[in-house]
């Protein structure tokens, strides 16, 4: 299952950063805490899947609130991702879904890159 999304019955973002936590080790079982490498700039929480093909970055406000997240996948993920993404989502563009959260429109955006690929989550702006 893809993480990061409302996938699994409710989305991180608007949690608090202990929330998520708990979130994470009971709903995400496959996902490790990485501390490996610490950016001081942004107030987040990385995850690392057992087989090292994902890594999720839950991203942060100043007040510990989520707001926004983005996998992070290996192309042998990309069939199983999509797929995920377009049973739990309305597709709204070529790589872009949405949902609705308390009367916030979610934006999904999947971005293809050279030797990985994303999936990011925020508000819509």
């Amino acid at each position: 299952m893809f993480a990061g999304s409302s996938l699994k019955g409710q989305s991180m973002i608007d949690l608090t950063k202990e929330e998520v936590r708990v979130m994470v080790k009971e709903k995400h079982m496959e996902f490790r805490r990485d501390k490996s490498v610490v950016n001081q700039r942004f107030n987040y929480l990385k995850y690392v899947n057992g087989l090292r093909t994902r890594t999720w970055i839950i991203y942060f406000t100043d007040e510990d609130i989520c707001r926004s997240s983005k996998l992070v996948c290996e192309y042998g993920e990309y069939d199983e991702v999509l797929e995920d993404l377009n049973e739990a989502h309305e597709k709204v563009g070529e790589s872009e879904w949405s949902y609705d959260l308390n009367g916030d429109s979610i934006q999904v955006i999947l971005a293809r890159q050279e030797w990985y690929f994303t999936v990011r989550e925020a508000r819509k702006k």
